[in-house]
């Protein structure tokens, strides 16, 4: 029985360390396709979220990020946000002044952009100022209770102050669409949220924080739509590790792992994004 556990608790460590490939190393941002799949289809919602997800995750090349923020304008339009979708227009032209609105728009939103453009260029045509990153910290709780409510604090390290507030989006489960709520800024400079009860249920709530400038436009994230924090409700009375949840959470989840057999500990470190926390399970 010992060894059986040991075998596939190395096989567990092997498979989940392999799944971790560097963000550097992938080809394209898997979200831009995504997020451009989900505006074509009218889901606009999740392509905001999707295309937010993608403009703040590492390595995107400068032909990435202009069809990231162009996709972000078309969305932010299609959503009735019209200051949001001016200021990924105008980054947009900051990054590429050629960039035209083409016939593929529709007449309104040709009106609109151009507009936009006009009124950069009477502003001197500004581009894309260099500012140093945006971090979030934050300590994921490992589990939760039934219907008990979640509060969760993180802080933010902007050293050019260009953050206008963080944003909480969570998810009962897997499938639904994130609900985003605005985090509230304590004296100490903490920010704080809460999961309400009615969406702590089995097997898990995911969740990630968003930092947004003031035009709307994310800045970072802990956690993403597609790498979500996660946390396991188990049923009650169940001890978690017999949750089918909590070995999808730990496969689902982007970690380098190291499983010490002799001492019963599984450990980690979990990455989502750009940011990382840190999973110490003992399993007796």
């Amino acid at each position: 029985m010992a060894r059986s556990f040991a075998r596939t608790a190395l096989f567990l460590g092997l498979a989940f360390a392999a799944s971790l490939a560097p963000q550097s190393a992938l080809a394209q941002n898997p979200l831009i396709e995504r997020g451009i799949g989900e505006y074509d289809e009218v889901r606009f919602e999740e392509a905001l979220q999707t295309l937010s997800a993608a403009l703040v995750r590492t390595g995107n090349t400068p032909d990435e990020q202009q069809q990231i923020y162009r996709y972000l304008a078309l969305t932010y339009m299609a959503l009735g946000r019209q200051e949001e979708a001016s200021g990924a227009w105008r980054t947009l032209l900051g990054f590429a002044p050629d960039t035209q609105t083409g016939s593929d728009m529709s007449p309104r939103f040709r009106t609109f952009f151009d507009g936009v453009r006009t009124q950069w260029e009477a502003d001197g045509r500004p581009g894309v100022a260099a500012a140093r990153p945006v971090s979030i910290a934050h300590r994921s709780p490992a589990q939760a209770d039934r219907g008990t409510m979640v509060a969760l604090e993180a802080t933010i390290d902007d050293p050019d102050h260009r953050a206008a507030s963080l944003v909480l989006a969570y998810r009962q489960g897997t499938s639904a669409v994130f609900r985003r709520v605005d985090c509230q800024r304590g004296p100490d400079g903490t920010y704080t949220a809460t999961i309400p009860g009615q969406d702590v249920s089995p097997p898990l709530v995911e969740y990630y924080f968003e930092v947004v400038d003031a035009a709307g436009l994310p800045l970072a994230s802990r956690g993403d739509v597609a790498a979500p924090l996660r946390i396991a409700v188990p049923e009650p009375g169940r001890p978690i590790t017999e949750e089918p949840a909590f070995w999808g959470i730990l496969a689902g989840s982007a970690v380098a792992v190291g499983v010490a057999i002799g001492l019963g500990v599984f450990f980690g470190t979990q990455s989502s994004g750009t940011s990382q926390g840190t999973l110490v399970i003992t399993i007796d």
